[in-house]
């Protein structure tokens, strides 16, 4: 063997085999879950909420095949949001990532919250009558949360052996309460059950997306991918094994609680047991009103006390078990966030000792305080209920709600993720997939359709909740995290080489180059544009590589980017003025667009100038040209597009205008030509014939234009066309440049200047220049909500 130390590879030990990866299932999903949302779901539904329960494990099993594939081919830590970012290029990944740390807190919340809930129902009254009273409900709550911050703190792990063990004690625990119950079964009550509720179609669905939550477990499977064995043949039989068995076991229980509810002896049961039940309208009241507990209840009417304490010990741990498996995978999507530049660096840091992502944690614990307090505490505190109302809107809050919240921000990171495989079929074809997912793109299609009708039946106030929570991401996003810094920005796209001259001046217009016969022609623009500003110019070239090759491998090409860098600084093109610093960088980087937006952002430039050649693009989703587009539409600043055309002297400027922001830049640029060639501007401005009202609107706009132009030589052109595009391209034949604004700045637009200068840009005589005007905060959200 060699002793290279290259030939040397790192693997994880895989130690869990199919059926601790099948445990790693059942014990996430037989948690909370069981035992409140399925009494939550009888109280809601009756009988059918086996229904309920079969659609939410069909919608999961959608998904599942998504998570099954995606842990075959990534077997790492970060789960959906590190399957979509392996996959996406955009900066839409972080909104996957932002949907899962809030879904994750918001499961754990869930799950403390209903052990708060049973532990100040069923435990406290042992110690003392009446101290449930005196104690806040959430404080046992709270109390665990401290433990199991301080747990993952710690960094403990529970070994694949003592999950096994684990998950056979919970279900174990189960059986004793199924045994217990179907001794009472009868057919006659759950028939009537299903009758009376079988036509509660937006319960039904409001229900099926409450106990969502419940299947999420199979992400649990599929996060451990890197330590399962052969995880390509066991990670989808171990997560389809698992929801299969767990819906069984929930229809189960679903029964039993059914049958008890709809018991007289029941109802007499809690009448005598719960103080505040009087008689048996009481009874069913106390039912609708605390189908959380509903189980607790059952298995005291069904096992007596001892067989009640031993269910709802079990519940306890089960609910604790599943909250610490939740903060677990809330930190660690907090650490691939970090990794992936999507979170501050100091999610990322480990603890000295410990050697835990801390401050992931401890964000995760803060989150998941904050959501039992404001569903369940603030309610309390300010309304003195958990049902509020504002204007035509109803908030239920509560443990209910907050089991919806959940569901709401994990299905957002869902669909996505079923998106993803699609397009990481469309991008690499011949990756190697240890499990596939049959008949892509229908079955992904399937699975985000069934997310979406899960999501819209979420309960209203949750889901106003859940799209207010994507809202501040998105703020977040745009306002703190988003802005890269420049130690950032050197990493992903290093300078290489940077020529430059020490006078730094105010105003900066940057010049990407690619092809050298383009130099002249781009500079000469550069130095009117700099002059007219006293600013200065700052060349670029960039080494692009593939994604597989590393950024060092990029050195070797850096000589002939230097060439080009230099020819642009000494290029003499006349008619310009002389003293305008002339800058050179060299970037080393995967994609060009990205490398100009980083230089963009680290140098600060004011306006960047790209050349187009002004062929039509070979894509239907590509205007003028891939990397082109995207600077246009994502560059913090103003923007420039050249279409090369015959090299010259400039004396006639054509400046059509339709008013805005972009017409404005577009008059200040030919201005500043104008200046350095002594050009004579022509201002069109083309209305539609027998339109006065057009037509006074647009001389308007001529006076406004007028004001920009008034110390270069100009004249103005009110002309009428049926065609504005054609009117301009016939009219350009007379001049030596035209320059046009772009003329709409939408937000999901496939146009990049819009229609007419785009038109004019491919059609029009000489050379075209085309402009944009930076609004601001918009281009963020574009570079957001763009590129896969």
């Amino acid at each position: 063997m060699s002793g290279d130390p290259s030939t040397i590879e790192t693997e994880l030990d895989r130690d869990i085999g199919i059926v601790g990866a099948i445990s790693l299932g059942v014990g996430t999903m037989i948690a909370a879950g069981i035992f409140v949302l399925s009494g939550l779901a009888v109280s809601n539904i009756g009988a059918m909420a086996i229904v309920a329960f079969i659609i939410a494990a069909i919608v999961a099993s959608f998904t599942a095949f998504a998570y099954a594939e995606f842990a075959s081919i990534y077997p790492e830590s970060g789960g959906g949001y590190a399957y979509v970012s392996n996959t996406f290029d955009s900066d839409l990944t972080y909104i996957v990532g932002w949907s899962m740390i809030l879904g994750y807190p918001a499961s754990a919340a869930f799950y403390l919250a209903s052990f708060s809930d049973w532990f100040d129902r069923f435990i406290v009254p042992l110690f003392s009558a009446g101290l449930n009273e005196a104690l806040p409900f959430w404080l046992s709550g709270v109390i665990i949360l401290g433990l199991l911050v301080g747990l993952n703190l710690k960094g403990t792990e529970e070994s694949g052996q003592f999950q096994i063990v684990v998950t056979v004690l919970k279900v174990l625990l189960i059986l004793v309460f199924l045994l217990g119950g179907l001794q009472a079964f009868d057919s006659e009550t759950i028939a009537t059950s299903f009758a009376e509720n079988a036509d509660k179609y937006r319960q039904i669905g409001l229900t099926s997306a409450l106990v969502f939550i419940t299947f999420f477990g199979f992400e649990a499977i599929a996060t451990n991918a890197e330590e399962i064995e052969k995880p390509g043949r066991n990670v989808p039989r171990a997560i389809f094994f698992a929801m299969g068995f767990v819906t069984f076991v929930y229809a189960l229980v679903v029964l039993v609680v059914t049958l008890a509810i709809n018991t007289p002896e029941y109802l007499e049961f809690l009448i005598g047991t719960v103080e505040t039940v009087a008689d048996t309208a009481g009874a069913e009241s106390y039912i609708t009103e605390n189908g959380e507990i509903a189980m607790g209840y059952a298995a005291s009417f069904y096992l007596g006390n001892i067989g009640f304490y031993v269910i709802i010990v079990g519940a306890l741990f089960s609910m604790l078990s599943a909250a610490n498996a939740t903060v677990l995978a809330g930190s660690r999507v907090k650490l691939a966030m970090s990794r992936r530049e999507h979170l501050p660096e100091r999610f990322e840091d480990l603890h000295p000792a410990f050697n835990t992502p801390y401050w992931s944690v401890l964000l995760t614990g803060g989150l998941i305080a904050f959501f039992i307090f404001f569903f369940t505490v603030l309610p309390q505190l300010i309304f003195g209920t958990t049902t509020i109302h504002a204007g035509f809107l109803e908030f239920h809050m509560g443990i209910e709600a907050i089991a919806h919240f959940a569901d709401f921000m994990l299905l957002t990171g869902l669909i996505v993720v079923n998106f993803a495989i699609v397009r990481s079929r469309q991008k690499y074809p011949d990756i190697d997939r240890g499990f596939e997912v049959p008949a892509v793109p229908y079955v992904p299609i399937v699975a985000v359709l069934a997310n979406l009708v899960l999501m819209v039946n979420v309960e209203p106030g949750a889901f106003l909740l859940g799209l207010l929570a994507e809202v501040v991401g998105v703020v977040l996003w745009v306002t703190v995290i988003g802005t890269t810094t420049k130690e950032t920005i050197e990493q992903e796209a290093p300078t290489v080489v940077e020529e430059s001259y020490p006078e730094d001046r105010e105003y900066q217009i940057l010049v990407p180059i690619a092809d050298p016969e383009h130099t002249e022609q781009l500079m000469r623009t550069a130095r009117n544009v700099a002059a007219d500003k006293n600013g200065e110019i700052l060349v670029l070239s960039v080494v692009a590589l593939p994604e597989q090759t590393p950024l060092t491998e990029g050195h070797e090409m850096v000589d002939e980017r230097r060439a080009i860098i230099n020819e642009a600084m000494n290029v003499d093109v006349g008619g310009g003025d002389d003293d305008i610093p002339v800058n050179g960088i060299v970037k080393i980087g995967h994609h060009v667009d990205d490398a100009i937006l980083h230089t963009v952002t680290q140098h600060g430039s004011d306006a960047v100038l790209m050349g187009w050649r002004g062929r039509p693009a070979r894509r239907r989703d590509v205007v003028v040209g891939s990397t082109v587009d995207t600077v246009v539409r994502e560059a913090d600043c103003n923007v420039l597009v050249e279409r090369i055309g015959a090299d010259g002297s400039v004396d006639s400027i054509l400046l059509p205008i339709a008013g805005g922001p972009h017409a404005k830049y577009a008059a200040e640029v030919a201005r500043a030509i104008a200046h350095s060639t002594d050009a004579t501007i022509t201002v069109l401005q083309v209305v539609e014939p027998d339109d006065e009202q057009n037509r006074e609107l647009a001389a308007a706009s001529l006076d406004e234009i007028g004001t920009i132009l008034e110390d270069v030589p100009f004249e103005t052109q009110l002309v009428e066309g049926a065609d504005v595009a054609d009117t301009i391209v016939d009219t350009s034949s007379d001049h030596d440049v035209t320059i046009v604004g772009a003329t709409r700045e939408g937000l999901f637009q496939q146009l990049v200047f819009g229609a007419i200068p785009e038109t004019v840009g491919r059609e029009a005589d000489g050379t075209v220049i085309m402009a944009k005007r930076n609004l601001g905060i918009t281009s963020r959200l574009r570079r957001l909500f763009s590129r896969s």
